[in-house]
């Protein structure tokens, strides 16, 4: 079968937009509360120890975000593989039929915090994995019960059965990048996207400041843009689709998100399976393509906002 082909088999059938009705990836800290008693509801706090052991929602376990990705010698922030995440659920007690929320414990954890949602999403996890939208901050400022005691939990019988292809490689990328189907976002600072040194107030960026320019080709979509002031709290669901789509998405078209090298793209990769868009990460992201020497734009002249 070819790349094309194969490409084009992992979307079909699944084009459509998702339900209103339906329950989506993120979850309020409303519907938490309602389902904290679930027997087969698993919390995961995705941050440090540190706080951990002195602050959580009750009930919830602990996860090291930096666990969920990989340094190679020549890329960072890679995927590991679908038997490593399943091996990393098993340790937290997630088994076959359980319901899984993540949540970050701070604004800085929330890309890190995507990035294991789509690395679940891999493992074929995704589709009974949530994330709490506002994470910790949202539930302690709306002065909800919190925690310093561990839970008692065994380890997990979870075992790998459907792994998801969610990542596209530069290659297939660089086929696909003009295609009609195909829609490509970056989801960096406008500084970067443009050429311009990075912003500073961006706590997850991870390019050089003297480097810039996108992909050829790829429309722009700050990830930041999805976000509220507070940078913890996602936007209603009618804006973040009016963001997709005033930037070009089409829940018909394959969704393509990137960044510098794969976590910050994840939180866009995040709304798209919220928002029921078909989407894939390239994982190796600016970082890889720059190296490869695939066609980039710029760096240019920031646009004039006013």
């Amino acid at each position: 079968m070819t790349a094309a082909i194969l490409s084009a088999a992992l979307f079909a059938g699944c084009s459509e937009e998702r339900d209103p009705g339906a329950t989506g990836v993120l979850v309020s800290t409303d519907w938490l509360q309602d389902h904290m008693s679930d027997p087969d509801l698993v919390i995961l706090h995705s941050g440090s120890a540190e706080l951990f052991d002195s602050v959580h929602i009750p009930g919830a376990r602990l996860i090291i975000p930096y666990d969920f990705t990989l340094d190679s010698e020549t890329l960072s922030n890679e995927m590991p593989s679908a038997d490593s995440i399943v091996s990393l659920m098993r340790s937290v007690g997630v088994n076959n039929g359980s319901t899984i929320v993540l949540y970050y414990e701070s604004s800085r954890l929330l890309t890190r915090t995507a990035r294991v949602f789509v690395a679940l999403d891999r493992a074929g996890l995704g589709d009974r994995t949530h994330v709490l939208n506002g994470g910790l901050p949202a539930w302690q400022d709306e002065k909800r019960d919190i925690s310093d005691e561990a839970a008692v939990f065994s380890p997990g019988n979870l075992v790998l059965e459907s792994p998801k292809d969610v990542i596209i490689g530069a290659a297939e990328l660089d086929r696909q990048r003009w295609n009609a189907d195909y829609m490509v976002f970056d989801a960096r600072t406008d500084e970067e996207y443009y050429g311009a040194p990075a912003a500073e107030e961006d706590p997850a960026a991870e390019e050089d400041p003297e480097e810039g320019g996108h992909i050829e080709g790829a429309n722009f979509l700050p990830y930041q843009d999805l976000l509220e002031d507070n940078s913890y709290l996602f936007r209603p669901d009618a804006e973040l689709e009016e963001l997709f789509r005033s930037a070009g998405g089409d829940p018909k078209k394959k969704t393509v998100v990137y960044c510098g090298s794969g976590v910050r793209a994840s939180v866009e990769y995040l709304v798209a399976r919220h928002l029921g868009f078909p989407v894939l990460l390239y994982d190796g992201s600016y970082e890889e393509w720059k190296e490869l020497d695939y066609p980039l734009t710029g760096p240019v002249a920031l646009p004039d906002k006013n």
